[in-house]
């Protein structure tokens, strides 16, 4: 300000001594007419004229400031309404209120600054009241709203495909969203719910070391664990129950060699084994898997099957005893592999050892068949008695072995009857 202060007095000082001198004149001609001033007039009226034109042009853009600035007052209130009905919808999807909810997002989407939430969440409320064809139009709208969402568009149009039960589309939705994020943990943990529905077994497991190794899917190390238990066991299941021994044989090479050393599933194929009678095979594969990892309800599978050379199998099974004295199912199995080698007494001490260690139906079982196979019917049937009694005191249903007869038959009559009259007895007891 103080700068065009002095430059004015300065200006307004030179036009008095010029206008006091009175030199210099300006003459201008144009089509027959001319016009003579003096140099400081001609001064004036162009700083005149600078002045108007400074001040319509002032004056214009005023004008269009103006009218920017209604257009952007407009702007904001439709935005501030759109960002109204996007929270009224939002409630209302949040409360339940479906068709309200996705006619409050559908008309705020033009504008809101995030029209793909606001089809997203249209989509998934018009999925809730069953409306397919709204959903494939909001999802559509989706897509065509904003660029490079399409991860999160194919995820949600699987979500709501497994909502409702469209397990097939929603594993071909989630195969093309995997092709442009492959390692997407969501999208993997899709997949493994999608494959787990259809009972695609085989894909299951090629997908979960993936699965494994993605960060932020919320599928825990216990959960996958449980989810390759559980394909393993299908699996064998499915080639036990459709191809025999061969199939059944095949599909265990082919289950994760991980797999393959986890006591659990180890067990479940030899109990298909022992029920196909291949108790050499399931000895053997037993075996293996104590030699890696002790596991007591497998030393009790052990028990049940047959090596080629019982008395190697009664050696390892003593060299584990080494370690494991107190462990009952293993004098258990030990007694069984006593018995078939005639080692009557021996497997007797045993199965008494598993009882004073803990009380087992079965311990009471074979002890009962070992008297049985002595001639001792009395003591067979209290063993039967004591065994039925712990399984009746368990609320588990009758898994013990029946009594050889006799020739003449009137022991094992003789023991049924008590059997029949201590189990009544025990469970009046019980």
């Amino acid at each position: 300000m103080l700068l065009v202060f002095v430059v004015t007095l300065v200006a307004m000082l030179a036009s008095y001594v010029l206008l006091a001198r009175g030199d210099g004149y300006v003459l201008l001609a144009m089509s027959g007419y001319t016009v003579e001033m003096p140099v400081v007039i001609a001064v004036l009226l162009v700083l005149l004229l600078f002045l108007l034109l400074y001040m319509v042009i002032a004056f214009l853009r005023g004008l269009l400031g103006t009218r920017r600035s209604v257009v952007g007052w407009a702007r904001n209130q439709r935005r501030q309404k759109g960002l109204s009905r996007t929270t009224q919808g939002l409630i209302a999807f949040v409360e339940g209120r479906w068709d309200f909810a996705r006619r409050s997002l559908a008309k705020a989407a033009d504008n809101s600054s995030t029209p793909l939430v606001n089809y997203l969440f249209a989509a998934r409320a018009s999925s809730a009241i069953g409306d397919a064809k709204a959903v494939d139009g909001f999802l559509k709208q989706a897509e065509l709203s904003t660029e490079g969402a399409d991860v999160a568009i194919g995820l949600t149009q699987a979500e709501l495909q497994i909502q409702n039960a469209q397990y097939e589309q929603a594993l071909a939705t989630l195969l093309r969203v995997r092709k442009q994020s492959n390692h997407h943990p969501i999208v993997l943990k899709l997949l493994a719910r999608v494959y787990t529905e259809l009972n695609d077994w085989q894909q299951l497991l090629k997908l979960l070391p993936a699965l494994r190794q993605a960060k932020g899917s919320g599928v825990s190390d216990a959960e996958i664990a449980a989810l390759e238990q559980s394909a393993c066991r299908e699996l064998l299941r499915d080639a036990d129950k459709k191809g025999g021994h061969e199939a059944l044989a095949n599909a265990w090479k082919q289950l994760p060699t991980a797999a393959k050393k986890r006591a659990v599933i180890v067990a479940d194929y030899a109990e298909r084994l022992i029920e196909q009678g291949q108790l050499v095979d399931a000895e053997t594969v037993v075996r293996n898997q104590l030699h890696r990892l002790y596991d007591s309800d497998l030393v009790e599978i052990y028990g049940r099957t047959l090596a080629d050379r019982p008395e190697k199998q009664l050696a390892f099974a003593e060299k584990l005893l080494k370690s494991q004295k107190d462990d009952a199912r293993l004098h258990i199995a030990l007694g069984r592999i006593c018995s078939r080698l005639n080692k009557l007494d021996d497997a007797e001490r045993y199965l008494q050892q598993s009882i004073a260690l803990e009380e087992h139906a079965v311990a009471w079982a074979e002890l009962a068949n070992l008297h049985a196979a002595r001639g001792d019917y009395r003591a067979s049937a209290e063993c039967y008695a004591r065994g039925a009694a712990l399984q009746i005191g368990a609320n588990r249903p009758m898994l013990l072995p029946a009594v050889p007869a006799s020739e003449d038959g009137k022991e094992s009559e003789a023991v049924d009857k008590s059997v029949a009259q201590q189990g009544t007895a025990d469970s009046k007891t019980a």
